[in-house]
């Protein structure tokens, strides 16, 4: 991978921080976005912006900051979600669909973006509750998850004739390093996964990181306005099949 710019919103956790740490190991310069402080230590291919992406004024200060610090941004990937408890509706979609456009907005208006021959892209990551319903999570994250998809779509056309593609990145069930142990002590969980996944696995933050690097890399260079469902092929099975094939009691 030859070296680039990639702007990461919502590094800080989960994997949003593995893709940073993974981009930062292959020599690339990357800025973050996020609400925590970083905690990786300094090196000046990283530039690290701690803020409120629902701040207008903030976000294109941070956006500015980060160009200066490492140049024009050949890739821009939104990873950021609402962690507020309770009824969150409009932060949820202020968090996930505002914060993208207004930051993809301002990237556009100030020239942000490298344009370079070997094109931009960006990514968005979204989730399989794009389409489903996952009861465990609240109405906000379901309509800004879906609402992702479409804004991919609609600036895929927009920005198709500035060399910049535009996709989406939907995971199913995904083990982070934070919840392993919780999983290791529910086995029960992850013996469920490997019986109704066709992969025979949950899903980890290197399989989101992989699908990442591909959207931003050449091999997708004639991709643009699609979703790719990283989910290991749970969504191909019929839910009459699950039923059937759920352990009776």
């Amino acid at each position: 991978m030859s070296e680039r710019h990639f702007l990461v919103v919502g590094g800080s956790k989960g994997s949003g921080l593995a893709l940073v740490e993974h981009l930062l190991a292959a020599g690339q310069r990357v800025s973050v976005l996020a609400r925590s402080a970083s905690p990786l230590p300094s090196s000046t291919l990283l530039n690290w912006q701690q803020l409120d992406v629902t701040d207008g004024g903030a976000l294109r200060a941070a956006l500015d900051a980060c160009a200066r610090s490492q140049g024009k941004i050949d890739s821009a990937v939104f990873m950021q979600r609402n962690r507020a408890t309770g009824d969150a509706f409009e932060t949820d979609l202020a968090v996930a669909l505002t914060a993208t456009r207004n930051a993809i907005d301002h990237l556009l208006a100030q020239g942000h973006f490298s344009l370079d021959e070997s094109g931009n892209s960006i990514v968005m990551v979204s989730s399989i509750a794009d389409h489903y319903v996952a009861p465990e999570q609240d109405l906000g994250y379901h309509v800004s998850k879906a609402g992702l998809v479409q804004l991919a779509r609609y600036y895929a056309l927009q920005l198709g004739a500035h060399g910049i593609r535009v996709n989406v990145v939907s995971p199913c069930v995904v083990i982070k390093e934070a919840a392993r142990e919780y999983y290791r002590q529910n086995s029960w969980i992850t013996d469920r996964f490997e019986r109704f996944i066709p992969l025979r696995r949950a899903g980890s933050s290197r399989d989101i990181i992989n699908a990442i690097l591909f959207l931003t890399g050449e091999q997708s260079s004639y991709i643009t306005g699609q979703n790719i469902v990283v989910d290991g092929g749970l969504s191909l099975r019929s839910h009459e099949s699950i039923i059937r094939d759920f352990p009776r009691q």
